[in-house]
């Protein structure tokens, strides 16, 4: 079993996991059929990805604030 977790570059971790976010989780598991460790594994990804273009999307919109007030103050 670990060496199959070795080779998908999976970390075996304990979390504390609030009831109701864990009943959800299971019941779309269901619903899908994915089981759900592997399902919050993937919401977690898309969050950290949704989490990196909105900061990223953030940097751009500061750095064009900054410009837009450097041409009004001009």
């Amino acid at each position: 079993m670990q060496s199959a977790l070795a080779g998908r570059n999976s970390v075996k971790i304990t979390i504390n996991v609030d009831s109701a976010s864990l009943a959800e989780l299971r019941r779309l598991s269901a619903g899908s059929g994915i089981p759900y460790q592997r399902l919050l594994n993937q919401v977690l990804r898309e969050g950290l990805v949704g989490r990196a273009k909105t900061e990223s999307r953030l940097d751009r919109l500061e750095r064009e604030l900054k410009q837009v007030k450097k041409e009004v103050a001009a």
